[in-house]
């Protein structure tokens, strides 16, 4: 299944992240609540989140090809700590602007870092980085299972604190780990380049490769429409429903679960049959959720459509990585991983907040449509625009 190399480590520091990192993401919008905000400042976070973690993947990826992919990885895991440092101390919702701030900078919020998805794409042959991707999210999202309503059942008994110091010896634990089991992937020092202007340098990593601009197309109006309703869904449910932060972390359980069972087979049969209908399947999936949700007002109903989330994400996270990973080459890769995130981020980053707005004048229901519609379109996009690299 992949585990060899730096996939052995990288999987065991996926597997300790996921413990902390899983209790952690169902109790986050319910803290950011409890400390007086509303759910469109809980959107509005998100989105300066989102803006500085796309913003800084660019960079992140850039780097990571000139100076290597550990010292990347192990910063991220540096601000990451420090992020979650500012929520011990936090005792009202404007003190979480510097936690957004620093978790951005990570580029690491529930997403791959490039320096990370980079080293796993050159750890294995490309035959195998559909399963390698795979075997590493499948595994985490089992231990996110157990840990999400382990999570919730905590922060209604103990608090939250104890979560948060967890999540820091959790960065603790994989910068060690990144330090001494990780091989280097690349060259330490990239080719001299010729000296260009900083106006230059800029357009020119904001320039998408000429066979990609579909899968851009269609990757940015995805983000943006996701945006709307799955990134604030735990804080609607909380205002509108009740939902107690052990209800969220069984919700993050059983999609956890379903995204765990079905990865690996997954990755498998994309490595096999091609990565375009995966992302078609994933597309499926989230609109089959949205319906669900458009029809749901009891907890039950909820979780029956976390299922079809979680395999939403299983065929989605895997296939956008390694479409991107067998289009561009290896000395660009990481660069090519930042363009992606930043290009998705930069035009979505307001989504949150609209669609805390929308909830706060409309109510449950209009953040949902809006995504259903968003997410047809990207439908439609992957359909006609998205093309392979054989």
């Amino acid at each position: 299944m992949a585990l060899k190399g730096n996939i052995r480590a990288l999987m065991v520091e996926s597997l300790v992240g996921s413990m902390f990192y899983g209790m952690f993401y169902p109790i986050w919008q319910p803290f950011v609540l409890s400390l007086g905000a509303s759910v469109s400042i809980v959107g509005g976070l998100g989105a300066i989140l989102s803006l500085l973690g796309s913003l800084s993947s660019l960079f992140w990826g850039r780097l990571s090809d000139s100076v290597g992919r550990k010292p990347l990885i192990i910063l991220s895991s540096v601000l990451r700590a420090i992020a979650l440092g500012i929520c011990l101390l936090a005792k009202t919702w404007y003190l979480l602007i510097p936690y957004a701030i620093l978790m951005g900078l990570s580029a690491s919020y529930q997403q791959w870092n490039p320096a990370n998805a980079s080293m796993v794409a050159e750890s294995v042959e490309r035959e195998e980085r559909g399963t390698a991707y795979s075997v590493i999210m499948a595994f985490s999202m089992v231990v996110s299972a157990v840990a999400a309503p382990l999570g919730g059942f905590m922060a209604m008994i103990y608090g939250l604190n104890l979560i948060f110091y967890g999540c820091v010896a959790a960065d603790i634990f994989c910068i060690i780990v990144t330090w001494l089991f990780i091989r280097e992937t690349i060259e330490k020092e990239r080719p001299p380049q010729g000296s260009r202007s900083w106006g230059a340098l800029l357009l020119g990593m904001f320039r998408p490769e000429a066979q990609l601009k579909g899968f851009y197309a269609s990757m940015v109006v995805d983000a943006f429409a996701y945006g709307l309703a799955f990134a604030i869904l735990y804080g609607m449910l909380v205002e509108t429903y009740g939902f107690t932060e052990y209800q969220l972390g069984l919700l993050s359980a059983i999609s956890s679960l379903a995204w765990a069972s079905s990865q690996i087979p997954i990755g498998k049969l994309m490595d096999k049959y091609g990565r375009k209908p995966f992302l078609l399947l994933s597309e499926l999936m989230g609109i089959m959720t949205l319906l669900g949700w458009l029809f749901s007002r009891d907890f039950l109903s909820f979780a029956i459509f976390q299922v079809s989330a979680g395999v939403m994400i299983a065929a989605w996270v895997p296939t956008t990585s390694a479409i991107l990973a067998d289009s561009v080459p290896k000395e660009n890769r990481a660069e090519a991983m930042g363009r992606l995130q930043a290009f998705r981020g930069l035009f979505a980053f307001p989504a949150p907040y609209v669609g805390g707005l929308l909830y706060d004048a409309f109510g449950f229901h209009l953040p949902i449509v809006a995504n259903l519609l968003g997410s047809l379109s990207a439908f439609i996009l992957i359909l006609t625009l998205v093309k392979e690299t054989t």
